[in-house]
């Protein structure tokens, strides 16, 4: 009979009450939506932008983008349009200024002027031009 009452005793310990979660409040909720990491790279940062109004509040532009059309936040940079050699002189990358560049020619690019990184385009590496790459 003791054995019958510790094994019962055992199994209702199991049974006990969990710790209480806290569950976020609705404007708790609303104010992480709103918020965007901004020690992250400029596009992992418009591409962590999942609604019109988050763009909105942080300067961006709410379009459709590649070839499926899906919404994305497009925000700008603030380097778009100098020159740079590399893309890590620039906030989202560096492509050739120059349509007439082949790969493997020496060159100075120009930094994107935003994130929207569909389109083909050739992108600038240590001064050379890297074959041309499509994002669709």
């Amino acid at each position: 009979m003791r054995r019958l009452y510790l094994l019962g005793l055992f199994l209702l310990g199991g049974c006990g009450a969990q710790a209480p979660v806290d569950i976020p409040s609705p404007l708790e909720i609303e104010k992480l939506e709103f918020e965007v990491d901004t020690s992250l790279p400029l596009v992992q940062q418009a591409y962590s932008i999942e609604s019109e109004s988050v763009c909105e509040k942080h300067n961006g532009r709410w379009q459709r983008v590649g070839r499926q059309q899906q919404y994305a936040c497009i925000l700008d940079t603030r380097d778009g349009g100098k020159a740079c050699s590399s893309n890590k002189e620039c906030e989202v990358g560096c492509v050739v200024a120059n349509s007439e560049a082949v790969a493997g020619e020496h060159t100075t690019g120009i930094c994107l002027e935003n994130t929207d990184l569909f389109g083909c385009r050739a992108y600038v590496s240590n001064g050379v031009v890297e074959p041309t790459l499509c994002v669709d």
